[in-house]
């Protein structure tokens, strides 16, 4: 951090004791931005940025006020206008069990810097050479283009009783490959990415996604589109960690409890099955971990459903103090421009029981991989995601491979009709999740799940 920031976050501090305010809080954030783009053989576009910015938030007389500041000569008119213009408002807030936290959360990983960028597009040109040479009878590759984004935040929390310094980074990579097979043509985009620098993948890794990627474009164009079809299905884990995140996850943001646009509430039973358990963890290392929310309070793991019940909401301070609770930590903000608001971080499935072997030995009906776009409606509790793969089983063995199909239903229908958790949770999937205007780093998972008696491949469910 820039060492003439901190003494002036403490002048901002100073002056804004002079205010008589019910509370305040100051946060300083920092936000670098490399993207590297590479279709084919050339560099499409090189891109680095850095933003920052202080976010003040004040309440006085139980009103809020909120200003963002990229330019810190004349913070003091500043400040005095928001409080002048907060004074004015009718609304009033309660704002309890503020943050005294005192810490900092410094992750050490492989600088960006150690690589340079002509390397870097060296090597993705080196992959997508060898991407394009794998065209044969059976698939034409168009085109293979990499999309790498690095990212560095480093963030300063400061009240009159917490003091907080953290600094995360992360890195991107994405394969974007399109292919054509007699007359049709079909693009299909893999990834890998997580919390870390350099040091998080090797070339090996990457290749490994992009041959990926390629082995999936080929079984699209392979595949037939999918029937209508009433059947039981099991979800990969990025399907399962969709219904986590979309279905169920935003229905636990305590601001929709609040606003009343979510079916959920407190000690509803949402399934049967005792081993339905969904998880909110910003504990956990991975693309959606924060060790202090972006109020100051410590993050902690959420139980979002605990054995098929609605176990507890995701608060900020705000929500918390309306629902007579404290914060769980929950509170994100997409950079100082913002207010936080209450978001995920790492939402999965628990494991359950089940061996994968067991569930899949003598399995006739669908199973369902990756995503292709959706919508969640938490007020009335219902859903409709596209599907990328489906493969059909009978009696263990696949029969048939589909493309284009889609789920729908009622959320606590759904949960009701599963059936059988596997006992081991896949890799976490990195994403960006965005809500009232603003993007949160968020992952997820899930173990293998069966539902039973379910339509797939039609956009209604009965």
């Amino acid at each position: 951090m820039d060492k003439k920031i901190i003494p002036m976050l403490y002048d901002i501090k100073k002056y804004l004791n002079t205010k008589n305010l019910d509370y305040f809080e100051v946060r300083f954030e920092k936000h670098k931005n490399r993207i590297i783009d590479v279709e084919n053989t050339s560099t499409k576009e090189l891109i680095e940025k850095e933003t920052e910015g202080i976010g003040i938030r004040i309440i006085v007389d139980k009103k809020v006020g909120f200003l963002a500041l990229n330019e810190f000569s004349k913070y003091k008119e500043k400040i005095d206008r928001v409080i002048e213009n907060t004074k004015k408002i009718n609304k009033k807030t309660e704002f309890k069990n503020y943050s005294t936290n005192k810490g900092k959360d410094i992750l050490k990983y492989k600088d960006f810097e150690s690589i340079s960028n002509s390397q870097k597009i060296k090597e993705f040109n080196e992959i997508n050479k060898e991407i394009l040479k794998t065209s044969n009878r059976d698939i034409n590759i168009l085109n293979s283009e990499i999309i790498y984004k690095e990212t560095e935040i480093e963030k300063y929390f400061l009240t009159n009783d917490s003091e907080i310094h953290q600094k995360r980074p992360y890195t991107v990579f994405y394969s974007k490959i399109t292919g054509k097979r007699n007359n049709q043509i079909e693009t299909n985009v893999d990834r890998l990415g997580n919390l870390g620098g350099l040091e998080i993948f090797n070339k090996e890794d990457k290749m490994k996604t992009v041959l990926e990627n390629r082995r999936t474009l080929q079984e699209l164009l392979e595949s037939k589109p999918c029937p209508a079809i009433t059947t039981d299905i099991i979800l990969s884990p990025d399907v399962g960690e969709l219904l986590a995140h979309e279905a169920i996850g935003h229905a636990c943001e305590g601001d929709f409890l609040i606003d009343k646009t979510t079916v959920l509430k407190k000690g509803l039973k949402v399934s049967n099955n005792k081993e339905v358990n969904i998880i909110d963890n910003p504990e956990k290392k991975d693309f959606g971990y924060f060790k202090y929310d972006d109020e100051g309070i410590k993050s902690k793991k959420v139980d979002l459903i605990k054995n098929g019940v609605v176990n507890e909401f995701m608060t900020d301070i705000t929500t918390a103090t309306k629902l007579n609770e404290v914060s769980n930590g929950s509170a994100r903000s997409e950079n100082y421009n913002y207010l936080p608001i209450v978001r995920m971080s790492n939402t999965y499935f628990k494991e359950g029981t089940t061996k994968v072997k067991d569930m899949l030995s003598d399995y006739t009906g669908f199973l369902l991989k990756g995503f292709s776009g959706g919508e969640v409606d938490t007020n009335i509790g219902t859903f409709m995601f596209g599907i990328r793969q489906a493969y059909e089983y009978k009696h263990g063995e696949i029969i048939n491979k589909y493309k284009q199909a889609s789920i729908s239903g009622d959320i606590l229908k759904y949960l009701n009709k599963i059936t059988e958790i596997s006992n081991k949770v896949g890799n976490f999937e990195f994403g960006y999740c965005g809500k009232n205007g603003q993007t949160a780093f968020v992952s997820g998972s899930s173990p293998l799940i069966k539902i039973e008696n379910v339509i797939v491949g039609g956009t209604k469910h009965e």
